[in-house]
């Protein structure tokens, strides 16, 4: 397929490769999921909670360019299965903070399928 240069710059700028973190494992306790995952060889705590008002990510590392703006957070595994939603983005924390009932819902009802991956989309 050829596209010309012009186009495929303008769609290439707006994109940007998602930040992409392995889950080591994802507990649920109650009404949370609590977890690790790695980003860097580095191990974070995971935290996954419902929440219906307000839909927020918080992550411990530093993400340039991004301020309360959505983004698209994706849980996904090797059998296919995925869930994503939109977050608003909340800066910085202890660890991996994700506040969406969408989320919640969807690891709880497929808690016999894997998900090892994390992706979290800038624009």
């Amino acid at each position: 397929m050829f596209i010309k240069y012009p186009i495929f710059y303008v769609i290439f700028m707006h994109l940007k490769l998602p930040f992409k973190l392995k889950i080591l494992y994802l507990t649920q306790d109650e009404n949370t999921f609590q977890g690790k995952a790695v980003f860097h060889e580095k191990d974070y705590p995971m935290n996954v909670n419902s929440n219906k008002e307000e839909k927020t990510i918080r992550v411990p590392f530093s993400v340039m360019g991004v301020t309360e703006n959505k983004i698209l957070v994706r849980f996904s595994g090797p059998s296919g299965v995925y869930v994503e939603d939109y977050l608003k983005f909340k800066g910085k924390s202890e660890g991996i903070e994700i506040e969406s009932d969408i989320i919640s819902d969807e690891i709880s009802n497929n808690q016999d399928k894997l998900l090892d991956t994390l992706e979290i989309f800038v624009k």
